[in-house]
């Protein structure tokens, strides 16, 4: 079943539910069908990229800024990947696209 018509299935269960008395652990189901609705709601989003929640994370690491190794002042090390660059000092790695933040 797709994401919206969940969100919309779980938007009448609680309606359905709202007034029920029965509880299941501290929730009634219509709180049940709150929570998993407004998780679904905050997934959405991702669920048009294509991507893994593996690769999604795996795009934030490397999106965040590490420090490179630098030697004699020209060269660096990637501190992701270990590869070896020289030259200009880049915003991003050359072989893997780690963000780079350089020290002043």
């Amino acid at each position: 079943m797709e994401t919206e018509k969940m969100i919309r299935e779980l938007k009448r269960v609680e309606e359905i539910h709202k007034h029920d008395k029965v509880f299941t652990g501290n929730l009634n189901i219509a709180e049940m069908a709150r929570d998993v609705r407004e998780r679904l709601e905050e997934l959405k989003p991702y669920e048009d990229t294509g991507l893994t929640p593996e690769q999604i994370m795996e795009l934030k690491e490397r999106d965040t800024a590490k420090v490179p190794e630098v030697f004699d002042g020209h060269w660096y090390k990637c501190p992701t990947c270990g590869e070896y660059a020289g030259g200009l000092k880049g915003n991003f790695c050359h072989v893997c696209g780690q963000r780079l933040k350089w020290e002043d």
